[in-house]
């Protein structure tokens, strides 16, 4: 349980690397961040390794973006790496379309590669939400083991009243032609909405909805 703690604690804080932006040098962050990335896409680490991973890594590549670095292709080398900006480079932005589905607008997504939900935004919510049947598939089909969980946690809802979940992993969670890996995720009641909470938008640069195309827009940095 304390390495539970230790994830949940990189999801509800935001991490000081900001803060620690001038006490480091840049070389330090990238070292930093390339060693979370190892760990985030090590596909026998735990799932609070892997999670607590990510969520760093997403974070510090918020950080080198500020500070002038780009995470693309560069001369002698065989993939994408932290150098400075020769000129604006945009990060990578991605757009998916909602649908309208019982009086509400959702998001369609596919959770560790099988399992299709309809996702309603919710920025106050801490984490992704899954109701319980979706919970139940993924273990059904073997995309969700007993190695994705990670206990328990109480949530404290908007009217004081609290509520305990089970917290797990999704390895993957795709919205249109992208995809997030290892995203903490709680599961619901059944039949209760699918929430897309702050486990997974707290790792965009950025993201905003668009009222006349009907779709969210988002952008990221590095690996996704």
């Amino acid at each position: 349980m304390r390495g539970l703690a230790a994830a949940l604690a990189l999801l509800f804080v935001l991490a000081g690397a900001a803060k620690a932006q001038t006490a480091e040098s840049a070389d330090q962050f990238i070292a930093r961040w390339t060693a979370s990335d190892t760990t985030c896409r090590n596909p026998t680490a735990s799932a609070v390794d892997a999670v607590g991973a990510c969520d760093q890594r997403d974070t510090l590549a918020k950080v080198l973006a500020l500070a002038g670095f780009c995470h693309a292709l560069a001369a002698g080398r065989s993939g994408p790496a932290w150098t400075r900006c020769a000129a604006q480079q945009e990060a990578t932005r991605a757009m998916a379309q909602f649908q309208r589905m019982g009086g509400v607008f959702v998001l369609s997504a596919r959770l560790d590669g099988a399992t299709q939900v309809y996702f309603i935004v919710d920025s106050g919510a801490a984490t992704v939400q899954i109701p319980e049947e979706a919970v139940e598939e993924m273990k059904r089909n073997g995309t969700l083991t007993e190695a994705d969980f990670m206990g328990q946690h109480r949530f404290i809802l908007a009217d004081g009243r609290t509520m305990q979940q089970r917290v797990f992993r999704l390895r993957s969670l795709q919205i249109g032609d992208r995809t997030m890996e290892n995203v903490l995720a709680t599961m619901g009641a059944p039949k209760s909405r699918a929430l897309l909470g702050q486990s997974f938008l707290r790792r965009l640069n950025w993201w905003k909805i668009d009222n006349v195309k009907n779709a969210i827009e988002f952008e990221f940095t590095g690996a996704f």
